[in-house]
């Protein structure tokens, strides 16, 4: 995230203005340069302002939109600086949400920021994700970088939001079914102490279960904690048009398939694993189609290097354990050139879903310049 230190200027000499009062002024000093600082774009179409929201018959607005694809992903609702976020305020922008089919929601007034998961519940309580004191940044700007562009397209938030919502859910059971483990403790004590000491027992088994949760409360994320894929600074990758590609000089292209998850190996590495490639193929560029939300070839950059068919995860030293899952022996690595991967501001969509690439296939560079949907390819 940048610029995180100039946020916080923002807000501090905001909060000394007359201008606390204002929707607008705090939308424009302090809400839209920290969408800026989270890498979404205030000059493109990703982020939207008065964004419609059609319901029967009527017509109302979100202050804000972000935008992938062409397709809402994140609605902002901006209050003054000096206004009270209230219940009212979240079950509406939570409510937005439902209505455009937007899972992520966020309510801000420029002081505090909550951020919600419209598929979590029906209260404000059951949905929010995270409620962010901005005036205490840096501190939570691990909480923050949640509604970054990469969490987003990544899917980073929505894992964090699961991990989340499992571990309330456990501390709210802890809470609600104490008496049954001071049963149980009790249980256990007087099979090793005997009846004699029932008493005693009873007394330690309710210290034991009260203690039982309060440790599992205090060990347990209840804070997002966000790491971007790389573990480090957010890679910025180059936007280009695919007419941009036509100087480029022609060859194969391999195609490979992903989960939108696997964008953060690719930026993470500047490589893609693992695959099969005959040695019949010698492609001098590589091409990424994203599933699912996108549908579409996003990505593009020349291939570097291919590795020899792999025997063991001891040849990958710089690929950490965790992002070896895929990994299979006899399979490859595409290693790409360094700086060359971008990403297509014209990205090619599938026209057919029962045509999805599923597998990696094959294409020259002209044909990827040219193509109307993936199908062309």
């Amino acid at each position: 995230m940048k610029n995180i230190d100039d946020i916080v200027s923002h807000i501090i000499n905001f909060s000394k203005t007359g201008l606390t009062g204002s929707e607008a002024n705090t939308k424009k000093r302090i809400i839209e340069p920290l969408l800026g600082s989270l890498g979404w774009d205030l000059l493109s179409n990703e982020v939207r302002l008065e964004y419609t929201i059609r319901i029967g018959t009527s017509t109302t607005y979100v202050d804000y939109a972000l935008m992938l694809e062409d397709k809402a992903v994140v609605l902002v609702e901006a209050k003054a600086f000096d206004e009270v976020l209230s219940e009212v305020h979240a079950s509406q922008i939570i409510g937005y949400g439902r209505i455009e089919d937007v899972q992520w929601t966020v309510l801000t007034n420029g002081r505090v920021l909550k951020i919600f998961d419209t598929k979590a519940g029906k209260t404000e309580k059951q949905c929010l994700v995270a409620e962010i004191d901005l005036e205490k940044l840096p501190q939570h700007a691990s909480e923050l970088r949640l509604l970054s562009r990469e969490s987003i397209l990544t899917g980073e938030i929505e894992k964090t939001a699961k991990r989340l919502a499992i571990t309330k859910a456990a501390i709210r059971n802890l809470r609600q079914r104490q008496e049954e483990l001071i049963e149980n403790f009790k249980k256990v004590l007087l099979k090793i102490t005997g009846p004699e000491l029932e008493n005693r027992v009873q007394i330690v088994s309710s210290q034991l279960a009260k203690l039982t949760v309060e440790l599992f409360e205090e060990k347990a994320e209840t804070r997002p904690s966000y790491k971007p894929p790389s573990e480090g600074p957010i890679v910025e990758v180059p936007s280009i048009s695919r007419q941009d590609l036509s100087v480029k000089s022609s060859g194969e292209v391999i195609l490979c398939p992903s989960r939108i998850e696997g964008v953060g190996f690719l930026k993470k590495y500047d490589a893609w694993g693992f695959v099969n490639i005959s040695k019949d193929h010698e492609p001098e560029y590589f091409a990424l189609y994203v599933a699912k939300p996108h549908s579409s070839v996003m990505y593009l950059a020349e291939v570097d290097s291919i590795t020899q068919p792999l025997k063991s995860k001891e040849e990958l030293s710089k690929i950490q354990e965790q992002d070896l899952k895929t990994f299979e022996t006899g399979k490859r690595v595409i290693h790409l050139k360094l700086g060359s991967l971008v990403e297509l501001k014209d990205p090619i969509p599938l026209k057919n879903k029962k045509l999805a690439p599923r597998a990696l296939r094959y294409s020259i560079l002209e044909k990827l310049v040219k193509a109307n949907y993936v199908e062309d390819l």
